[in-house]
């Protein structure tokens, strides 16, 4: 993929499990069908870590860096708090929290630690980085729509979304991690539109095998 590797951005993800990904993608192509919204489902599924970020080290540093911060660490689980809204911008899924409430202290304890070592080798540049929720503002989430609903429209999505509810199991054991490389025609602007995506190394939390891209 040209885009992603002459002018990469990249993000650092949970992979959550099956059950929640197709009912992720179920919704993405549903509210396509529908509203014709197709930012969100230009993504895989996921939960962001570390959000789109720019580098000048190559892959095999910066999955260094998270082989560090993954070290040791046991699968977490992860419950679904349900469909909201990010302000007007976004209708999300909610898993950053524990059933009573709490926060799920292994989740953001695992974002802290993956943002601490990605942290330095983003450059200065980097257009996604600094505004960035992080630290305790911090929300696990999976997106279901974002960046193209049409404003007079919010209200009428978010209630559509909401009468899909349940979406997705109530809770999913978070094991898979993946860095991606993302590559587009306009990273300043709707970045979106031309968004192209490749998963070039991927953890497995509490097993010893690791798959890199190029590798049998």
């Amino acid at each position: 993929m040209a885009e992603a590797t002459s002018n990469p951005r990249y993000g650092f993800y949970l992979r959550p499990s099956f059950a929640m990904c197709r009912a992720q993608a179920e919704l993405h192509d549903l509210l396509a069908r529908q509203y014709g919204l197709q930012a969100a489902g230009r993504f895989m599924p996921h939960a962001t870590i570390k959000g789109f970020f720019r580098t000048a080290e190559p892959v095999a540093e910066l999955v260094a860096r998270l082989d560090g911060a993954l070290a040791g660490r046991a699968p977490i689980l992860v419950h679904n708090g349900g469909v909201v809204p990010f302000l007007n911008l976004a209708i999300v899924l909610t898993v950053q929290r524990l059933p009573d409430g709490a926060p799920n202290g292994p989740l953001q304890a695992l974002h802290e630690t993956a943002w601490a070592a990605l942290r330095p080798a983003v450059h200065p540049d980097c257009e996604f980085t600094p505004r960035e929720w992080h630290g305790p503002l911090f929300e696990a989430h999976l997106t279901l729509a974002m960046a193209d609903i049409p404003a007079p429209l919010f209200d009428e999505v978010l209630a559509f979304v909401q009468d899909a509810e349940p979406v997705g199991p109530v809770s999913f054991v978070a094991d898979t991690f993946h860095l991606v490389a993302f590559g587009s025609d306009d990273w300043a602007g709707r970045y979106w539109n031309t968004l192209q995506w490749e998963v070039v190394h991927s953890w497995r939390l509490g097993m010893r095998h690791r798959w890199q891209e190029g590798t049998p």
